[in-house]
């Protein structure tokens, strides 16, 4: 990222506490930012993690502007996870809309790979395996398609998994990354034949298309990211293009001002301000740089218990010096 476009995204980056209602929040910032034209009000993409999300922000639209009910254009799930969707409009030009594969049905893919492991199976002994059925072939099928929904969500090629087992392991595990060429060698054939992509893999596609056409052509309407926390590298992409637009915004879930620098930069992945953490550091961004969202007449919860949560949270410090927390 550029000097330029990191400045304009440490303008962009907000964060509501943890303390506030979030949806309530981000609906009276966006309505005290743009409430005196409400015309422009439909132009804003809002773009929430779930359809949960978008169902929450509406109703905190109606409560915030006193039940008026205001023109705005329809949020946008993006899919932070597997919960989520993509409701991204097709876009203007034809040949982009050829150059993403639909989607394997999960239905189908279930079934065809069941195929695959009762064969494996039985070629490579059932007994061992525990693999007999088509119920049982099912159950590891199902346990392969998460596996390869995980590994395409973190843009992990499936051949990685050949290296990750020791020498010495090596009988152990032989028969385990047999089996698992299923994915790496007979699934893309498979996918090749019918003409698609896994659920997974179209979704970071969308996600970077949609990234790279604001790039290119940044839009002339308000686009607000608000609610994720960037944790898929597709997603977190599209969150640094969105900071860098001339009116993009990216608004965080409770930023953490709490704790220390030493504890921040000790957070590993099972913590929640984990992901917060490197999205930041992907935009460049230091946390004393994100500014609050606005939130007027929005009341919050108590802060009290919000301190308490972080200082539960708080990630052991062995050997690291710790400094002073902020505040």
């Amino acid at each position: 990222m550029s000097a330029a476009a990191r400045s304009a995204a440490t303008a962009s980056v907000h964060t509501i506490d943890a303390a506030l209602p979030f949806a309530d929040a981000l609906a009276a910032g966006v309505l005290a930012r743009h409430g005196d034209a409400p015309e422009r009000l439909a132009d804003i993409r809002i773009l929430l993690p779930t359809r949960r999300a978008a169902r929450s922000l509406r109703e905190a639209f109606l409560r915030q502007s006193g039940g008026r009910a205001p023109h705005l254009g329809r949020p946008a799930p993006v899919g932070d996870g597997h919960e989520g969707e993509l409701l991204f409009p097709a876009a203007p030009a034809p040949a982009l809309d050829t150059e993403i594969p639909p989607a394997i049905d999960g239905l189908e893919r279930l079934a065809l790979l069941s195929r695959l492991v009762l064969a494996r199976a039985q070629r490579q002994g059932a007994e061992d395996w525990g693999v007999s059925t088509p119920a049982q072939a099912a159950a590891l099928a199902g346990e392969l398609a998460r596996l390869l929904d995980s590994l395409q969500i973190e843009d992990v090629s499936i051949d990685r998994l050949q290296g990750l087992v020791p020498d010495r392991y090596a009988d152990h595990w032989r028969l385990t990354l047999d089996f698992l060429k299923i994915l790496s060698q007979n699934w893309p054939d498979i996918l090749r034949d019918r003409g698609a992509i896994d659920p997974a893999e179209r979704r970071n596609r969308l996600l970077r298309r949609q990234a790279r056409q604001w790039r290119e052509n940044p839009p002339g309407f308000p686009v607000i990211a608000a609610g994720s926390t960037g944790s898929i590298p597709a997603t977190r992409e599209l969150l640094a293009t969105i900071a860098g637009l001339p009116q993009g915004a990216v608004v965080l879930p409770g930023l953490d001002r709490r704790l220390s620098d030493a504890q921040w930069a000790a957070l590993d992945q099972p913590h929640p301000q984990y992901g917060l953490r490197e999205l930041l550091a992907a935009l460049g961004i230091d946390r004393a740089q994100v500014a609050d969202w606005p939130a007027p007449g929005v009341a919050g919860g108590s802060p009290a218990r919000v301190a308490m949560w972080s200082q539960a949270l708080q990630p052991p410090l062995e050997g690291i010096a710790a400094d002073p927390a902020p505040g």
